[in-house]
């Protein structure tokens, strides 16, 4: 008895033993969202579990044999040296300790923003910084035909001595002021380029000094088009920065026109329009240019460092009343801003007496210079329909805000019950996420519909269905899960129709489905601006 007590404590022992085939350090980068993998084997069982709130680690436990746990920073080391904690890896009664150490290297840029006037210029950029050489430090920035390196600088790039990078800006014969963005990068040791600060070039536009003297068409109603299905959804669209000239050429008219046939040029809007009803209402600005200095019916400011849009919600509240039997729950106004910037924001509203959310929404779109630009469709689609009419999330994260709070949680959760933020989820559990009967679904296999890390902004916590979609870079259409929550929200406004079973939607959409996939994207270019996330007011009007 004795000898089997003893031959099975033998065993049990035999079975925790953890080697560490990766050494028992990681060294991590020292910005947000930067991963390395970490391998081991394990004779039993085990589980991993670290303390720090600035890394976390997947998954947590497994079974016997081979094993990679990745390490995922989730904040920025700003204390400009290392830290470390320990990771530890137990199997039965065996513990092996990890040393986890998130770099303390940085580039700081020493301003967050440069400003210059229209008259352009050279200009300095200037960091700190305490990377050496072999780092190979880079400013990186979209390229830009306005901006440029002086060719007597002996590279296209700020290198790490110097600490500066000039460049020279080209006068801004524009009456929109434009912006670029600068990220210091560092390489990393797999080739990519991991940022580590980001500042703006902004440059004033000219004011051209013209003012609107002829306000007679100003609150005119156009219908573009009348609903032959349903109820009557409706669109009413209006334009900010455009001046008294703009309409007696025919240019507003026409943006309206071409913004109206961009909102249906997506599935499944594209092949529900029927039900929709469309309204141009002309609204004529004091000036044709919008930001600082400029008078305009909405007092629309795209901005500088990112792509919000602040305005004046009352007043377009008041011209989208000028449609007659206007009914806001029913509607999405749509504010088309005169600006060549690539900004596009959407105002989603919740109703402080009863707690629930409200159908009528605000978007709104900047024109990007040109109405038929692909940029301009994008994110007009993104905003009104993605945002605006089905209520959905963005499928991004942005770096900098980390994993998503308990709040977030719980909100997501609360959107969820009305029908809100259908294509984010805050497990990663495949059975239980918001769009679980798409996975493994046949129908739908092109789209490799599954659980992606990154969503509602924030990079960690929060779940999509796709790697890529309309409402993450715009560059894809929407996904099957998105798609089937737009197809719900105009059965429920144009039918009052309870939500679709994903039969009768794989139905409609076999017959429906994009004519284009480009879901294979694991994320967007590093020069990439996401969208600015929907603004969510309370309002009791």
């Amino acid at each position: 008895m004795l000898a089997t007590v003893a031959g099975g404590c033998g065993d049990e022992s035999e079975n925790s033993s953890i080697t560490l085939s990766s050494g028992s350090v990681v060294e991590l980068y020292p910005v947000v969202n930067q991963s390395k993998d970490f391998t081991f084997e394990s004779a039993g069982n085990w589980t991993a579990s670290c303390p720090a709130d600035w890394v976390s680690i997947s998954p947590r436990s497994g079974s016997a044999g081979r094993a990679t746990i990745r390490l995922t920073t989730t904040a920025t080391n700003k204390t400009k040296s290392a830290r470390s904690t320990s990771m530890t890896i137990a199997s039965g009664g065996t513990q092996r300790k990890v040393t986890v150490v998130q770099s303390g290297k940085y580039a700081i840029f020493d301003q967050r923003r440069y400003d210059m006037d229209d008259t352009g210029g050279r200009l300095q950029l200037s960091f700190k910084s305490n990377t050496e050489q072999s780092d190979n430090l880079q400013i990186r920035y979209t390229e830009q035909s306005w901006i440029s390196w002086p060719s007597d600088s002996r590279t296209t790039r700020a290198e790490w001595t110097g600490k500066t990078g000039e460049l020279i800006v080209a006068p801004n014969t524009s009456n929109s002021s434009r912006t670029a963005v600068f990220v210091l990068s560092m390489a990393t040791a797999d080739g990519q380029w991991m940022g580590l600060d980001t500042t703006y070039v902004a440059q004033a536009g000219v004011n051209s000094g013209y003012t609107s003297s002829d306000y007679s068409a100003d609150g005119r109603v156009t219908t573009l088009q009348q609903s032959t299905t349903g109820r009557g959804i409706t669109f009413v669209l209006m334009g900010d920065g455009f001046a008294d000239k703009d309409v007696a050429d025919g240019t507003y008219d026409r943006v309206m026109a071409r913004a109206m046939e961009h909102l249906f040029s997506e599935e499944p809007v594209k092949s529900l329009r029927s039900y929709f009803n469309v309204y141009a209402v002309t609204a004529v600005s004091k000036n044709d240019a919008v930001g600082a200095g400029c008078t305009t019916v909405f007092s629309t400011v795209p901005s500088d460092i990112n792509t919000e849009i602040s305005f004046d919600d009352k007043q377009v509240n008041q011209y989208a009343k000028k449609v007659a039997g206007f009914e806001p729950e029913q509607t999405v106004a749509v504010v088309i801003v005169n600006s060549s910037r690539h900004n596009g924001v959407t105002s989603l509203l919740i109703d402080t007496r009863t707690g629930k959310p409200r159908q009528y929404a605000i978007a709104l779109c900047t024109l990007m210079g040109d109405a038929h630009d692909e940029e301009f469709r994008q994110v007009l689609v993104h905003e009104a329909i993605g945002h605006g009419l089905a209520k959905l999330a963005d499928e991004y994260g942005y770096d900098d805000k980390g994993t998503a709070t308990d709040e977030v949680v719980s909100l997501i959760g609360q959107y969820h019950h009305y029908n809100w933020m259908l294509n984010v989820d805050t497990t990663d559990d495949d059975g239980r996420v918001a769009w679980s009967t798409f996975i493994g679904d046949s129908r739908f296999a092109a789209e490799s519909i599954g659980v992606y890390e990154g969503g509602y902004t924030y990079a960690r916590g929060v779940y999509r269905p796709t790697a890529e979609s309309m409402m993450r870079s715009n560059q894809s259409p929407f996904n099957a899960p998105s798609r089937k929550a737009i197809y719900d929200r105009v059965m429920l406004l144009g039918e009052d129709r309870d939500a679709s079973t994903n039969d009768e939607f794989a139905d409609f959409d076999e017959q429906h489905k994009p004519q284009r996939w480009n879901y294979a994207l694991t994320r967007a270019p590093w020069h990439h601006r996401f969208l600015a996330p929907p603004v969510i007011k309370r309002t009791t009007e």
